[in-house]
């Protein structure tokens, strides 16, 4: 008899089943959407009774039917069906079932306003008007930049994930969605770590990755602004703003123009602060896998939370930050969690480790003579 701690049910128009050969859920800060797919077989010859399918009566579901999925007995997405595949023959009959949550159908959707136009209004607002209008609700994390927007329109056709994301970047903020049909507008916030992950402990398998690919030296952000009696000329078409990255050991520089114009240079300076903590915050990133679906045996777990994580073998001692989280079960591997872990500020949580100060960032493109690598503290 299987544990409940590892039975996964989908519930269906009042209906469940729980007898699955493979199940797959993924939840990720980054996606317009939670993702699941569920496959199961019948063992057993299809046409012994003719015209009888006593466990499949409770699989005919369909692409649209709206439904609600149970991992240990705690609520891990609502959301509909998307896709069904059958197959079967003589001696089998197996059913796959793959869909979303809620959030998907507002994320490819066009923003459908009269005029596509939102002047001076904040991202939560502009954001609830056009999610709201396909039954998405929107949900704030931390502290989020409610300036309003001067100019701000949505193109022709685009779609309300793009149209959100671009205002989000504008704002500092992260554009994500939960499992639950809400978009999250995610700003700085502080999540102390809820759990430990260790190396030797509770850790099945890791793989880690700590590069400066993606690091740049330099964030200038070039902008404008409606010229004004306070703002014209140069002053006005000209601005920028400049972030310094507290990893990078080489001199590089990225050049992003603001995707809408601006009132002030501060409107600048937070944006090329998001440009260096995203960048910045790409240099470490850990794959985890840990047996079972419970943190700690008794909740889920999160995407967004913080975790220590312990590794000598991978050069980790620090606070990480969960950005996707994939539950899985199948007869090969079990039932296993695969944690993706980043450094905090790339979903915009409070850094809380310690990674050695690089020399002092060239003003040329000039290569210094000898440049220590960056070091992670364990």
């Amino acid at each position: 008899m299987p544990k409940p701690q590892e039975i996964a049910v989908l519930v269906v128009n009042g209906l469940r089943f729980d007898d699955w050969d493979f199940v797959m859920v993924r939840r990720n800060w980054g996606d317009a959407f939670a993702y699941f797919q569920f496959s199961a077989a019948e063992r057993d010859p299809i046409f012994n009774v003719p015209n009888t399918f006593p466990n499949w009566l409770k699989l005919q579901w369909k692409p649209g039917d709206q439904c609600s999925i149970y991992l240990a007995g705690e609520l891990a997405i609502t959301g509909f069906i998307e896709v069904r595949q059958v197959a079967y023959n003589a001696n089998s009959h197996g059913v796959m079932l793959i869909g979303k949550s809620y959030s998907a159908q507002a994320a490819k959707s066009s923003v459908d306003t009269p005029d596509g136009n939102f002047d001076n209004q904040d991202l939560v607002s502009i954001a609830s008007k056009v999610a709201g209008a396909y039954g998405v609700g929107v949900k704030t994390i931390g502290g989020v930049d409610m300036t309003p927007f001067q100019q701000c329109q949505a193109g022709k056709g685009e779609t309300v994930w793009d149209f959100l994301e671009r205002l989000a970047r504008v704002r500092g903020c992260l554009l994500a969605a939960d499992a639950f049909g809400n978009f999250l507008i995610i700003g700085d916030h502080d999540y102390p770590a809820v759990s430990g992950l260790v190396e030797g402990k509770n850790i099945k398998e890791m793989q880690c990755i700590i590069s400066n690919e993606h690091v740049f030296a330099v964030h200038d952000v070039h902008g404008h602004g409606q010229a004004s009696d306070d703002l014209n000329g140069s002053a006005a078409s000209e601005m920028k703003a400049t972030a310094t990255s507290d990893v990078a050991p080489l001199y590089s520089k990225l050049i992003t123009p603001m995707e809408e114009s601006v009132r002030t240079i501060a409107e600048l300076q937070h944006r090329a602060n998001f440009e260096k903590l995203w960048h910045d915050g790409s240099q470490v990133q850990a794959t985890i896998t840990v047996q079972g679906w419970l943190r700690d045996g008794q909740t889920l777990w999160h995407e967004g939370d913080q975790v220590h994580v312990y590794s000598p073998m991978a050069m980790l001692d620090m606070d990480m930050a969960i950005q996707q989280v994939v539950f899985t079960q199948d007869d090969k591997r079990g039932t296993i969690t695969t944690l993706t872990c980043i450094n905090p500020e790339m979903l915009l949580g409070r850094k809380n480790f310690n990674v050695e100060a690089p020399p002092a960032v060239p003003t040329s493109a000039t290569v210094p003579t000898t440049n220590p690598p960056t070091t992670i503290s364990v």
